[in-house]
């Protein structure tokens, strides 16, 4: 399976060749925290520190060195003109995420319309278990895709690992009955794996199967903080589990790369220096300002504009076209793999002009 991918990039040389130009062309793909308020309080949650209602704002949190808060419910006006202005720029894709959890804003459905009407494609990354019938419709007919976070094979240790009822894992699971039932969009499980739930995965691939998901997708569990550079968690659970990996990863319904693991596990750092993906991806968080990465949301330093006050393109054309404070930077993240491929592409070659 391949939905998920760094190599993706290459399909837009043409936006890398203008930046090398001096051009700022528009970014491929935008996220877009609707909502910073969660019902869950997943143990390993990155943007806990962001959640404003829901288990984790009851809780001591670590905020992040020179976090500034970014809202609560995005603003409707802002969303919809931000996004007939980004359409009209060239932004090809909308990413619903968080932040907190999409679903909770009270007019996210209008928002997924008005994307669709402007041309854009959207995926969304949600709980799952706020979903009815009618509006796993909605979004099945407007999204490319919907990923729903599991992460756990019962309602035990769902309770469990995300601090709520164990009611909440059969909502969860009724949230992916309902977009598969539509048959309009595709429709991904996602597990995350630690130490204690990764000799799961035969029966987390079969949950995903049985709840009708075009594919069952299997990622690590960054443990380390949000703002951490360094891995400091055991991980040595990676070795014993990579057989199983590498297995489940020739399912042709799985998304898993089990080198994606490995990086994990033998984190040393970045082999770059350079954060080029900026470029191609940018994130807004519901108090309508844009930033430069969805990792970065909130710090001080990383903000690029705000919506409320200014349009896309005007933030846009300022965007300073890539980032060298890796210091903060999370283990593993969101743009690393991206990155990777990257580095690559504008390595310095001896003798370019000979092919």
């Amino acid at each position: 399976m391949t939905f998920i991918g760094p190599h993706k990039v290459f399909a837009h040389l043409d936006r890398l060749a203008g930046w090398s130009r001096g051009e700022t062309p528009a970014p491929v793909t935008i996220e877009w925290d609707l909502s910073n308020r969660c019902p869950l309080g997943c143990q390993s949650c990155h943007f806990s520190h962001t959640h404003t209602r829901g288990p984790w704002a009851s809780r001591d949190r670590q905020l992040p060195m020179a976090y500034t808060g970014t809202g609560d419910y995005a603003n409707p006006a802002v969303v919809i003109r931000g996004l007939r202005q980004m359409a009209k720029a060239g932004v090809r894709g909308i990413v619903w995420s968080g932040g907190g959890e999409p679903t909770l804003h009270p007019t996210w459905t209008d928002c997924v319309d008005v994307a669709a009407d402007a041309g854009l494609e959207q995926g969304m990354y949600t709980m799952g278990g706020l979903l009815r019938a009618d509006t796993a419709a909605r979004l099945a007919q407007a999204a490319t895709w919907v990923v729903v976070s599991l992460d756990c094979v019962n309602a035990i240790t769902y309770a469990h690992e995300k601090g709520v009822a164990p009611d909440r894992f059969e909502q969860a699971c009724t949230g992916v009955r309902h977009l598969a039932e539509a048959q309009a969009t595709t429709v991904g499980v996602s597990f995350l794996l630690h130490a204690k739930n990764w000799h799961q995965v035969p029966e987390m691939l079969e949950l995903g199967r049985a709840l009708g998901a075009t594919y069952t997708t299997f990622r690590p569990t960054i443990e380390d903080g949000p703002m951490s550079a360094l891995a400091t968690v055991d991980r040595a659970w990676i070795s014993v589990a990579l057989p199983l990996l590498e297995a489940v990863a020739q399912e042709p319904d799985v998304e898993c790369d089990p080198s994606r693991f490995v990086s994990y596990q033998n984190w040393a750092g970045r082999a770059y220096d350079v954060c080029h993906g900026v470029k191609l991806n940018a994130t807004v968080t519901p108090d309508g300002r844009m930033w430069l990465c969805p990792q970065r949301r909130g710090i001080e330093g990383s903000q690029l504009g705000d919506l409320r006050t200014e349009a896309f393109a005007e933030i846009w054309a300022r965007h300073p076209g890539q980032w060298t404070a890796l210091g903060n930077c999370r283990v593993m993240c969101r743009m690393h793999q991206v990155n990777g491929v990257l580095a690559d592409v504008y390595a310095t070659r001896p003798h370019e002009a000979f092919v």
